[in-house]
């Protein structure tokens, strides 16, 4: 009779057993080293661009860029054509996909304690990232960029649904890694398993080159059928009849400022500009009178400045509805240290 229920505990063997080959997901190597492709290669590439900000003995005039994927094309390559600027600044991106204020934060705080000292810092704000609805926090700067320390310092400041995703995958590491198996196949045909390593992935020194800042990705030109598509696909995802600005950006981005104020960074707070059919959603959404107001009241209050490129820039060429093209940003970039050094 006791055999006969022995089928009972096969449940509980398969999840220790499952359990147990899970705890080769914590070793170091998947900590540090496995990169696959997409959103990770930005967050495996930030701290390796914070060792070569440190190693940075130059002696240009720091510029950072921090924020979201509207965020990638600030490069000092802007200053290709301007010998003077080229000579004189020197601009490393720390941007990332999705990237909440949290992430900045995340960067600045590490910078400060590093006592490396920008002189600005362009700091990408987009609406979309205040509703934690979407889970942003935790998917993907929760899982990707941030470290336990953080995590620890502002758990109060983490949505709960971030903070239960965030525990899942502490207690299941495999979760964390988000698998592709579409890129394990594609990688085991073409012979390519040791891109894997992140010391032999052949997309990082492209952003190391760069310093971190991203131009392909944003080099096609507006598509208007692509465009009005893509701006309905944006609408769908991000400003739904859901959508609602919480309070823990706004949060993160008043810490970042009162930070940098605190070490004499100045701080331009950005709002990209957007396809004229999706910028309508801002309009519906009157986010002028929301987060425009927001930021310009924090803007003020730490000594910094708020630019809505909505309005500010007259560059209508895009990549999709929510980025512009890689050909707006020479112009964009030179303006922002223009009126840096208008002061």
């Amino acid at each position: 009779m006791k055999n006969s229920r022995a089928f009972l505990y096969y449940p509980v063997f398969f999840f220790l057993v499952l359990l147990a080959l899970d705890k080769i997901f914590t070793i170091d190597y998947f900590k540090n080293n496995f990169m696959q492709t997409g959103n990770i290669v930005y967050y495996k590439h930030r701290p390796l661009l914070f060792e070569k900000l440190k190693a940075d003995k130059s002696d240009k005039n720091l510029l950072l860029a921090f924020g979201d994927s509207r965020a990638y094309a600030y490069s000092e390559l802007a200053f290709e054509t301007n010998k003077e600027r080229k000579e004189k600044y020197s601009l490393y991106n720390f941007s990332g996909p999705q990237a909440v204020p949290a992430y900045t934060l995340f960067w600045m705080e590490k910078i400060v304690e590093a006592k490396l000292h920008p002189k600005l810092i362009f700091f990408v704000v987009s609406p979309e990232g205040f509703d934690d609805s979407k889970g942003l926090m935790h998917d993907p700067f929760l899982r990707m960029g941030a470290n336990d320390d953080f995590v620890i310092k502002y758990w109060k400041h983490i949505p709960s649904d971030d903070r239960q995703e965030f525990l899942l995958d502490k207690m299941i590491s495999f979760r964390r890694l988000e698998f592709n198996y579409k890129l394990l196949l594609e990688r085991l045909k073409s012979r390519k398993l040791r891109e894997y390593d992140i010391r032999y992935n052949s997309e990082l020194p492209l952003l190391d080159i760069s310093k971190g800042s991203q131009l392909a990705y944003m080099s096609f030109v507006n598509d208007e059928k692509r465009l009005e598509g893509d701006s309905l696909r944006m609408k769908n995802i991000y400003l739904g009849s859901n959508f609602k600005q919480h309070e823990t950006q706004y949060f993160y981005t008043e810490k970042v400022l009162e930070l940098a104020k605190a070490n004499d960074i100045k701080v331009f707070l950005i709002w990209p500009r957007v396809y004229k059919t999706y910028r309508k959603e801002y309009e519906n959404l009157q986010l002028k009178d929301s987060f425009g107001k927001r930021m310009t009241e924090l803007a003020d209050k730490y000594g910094m400045r708020f630019y809505d490129l909505n309005s500010v820039s007259d560059c209508d060429e895009f990549y999709d509805a929510s980025h512009q093209s890689v050909s707006c940003y020479g112009k964009i970039v030179n303006f922002f240290v223009d009126e840096f050094e208008r002061k």
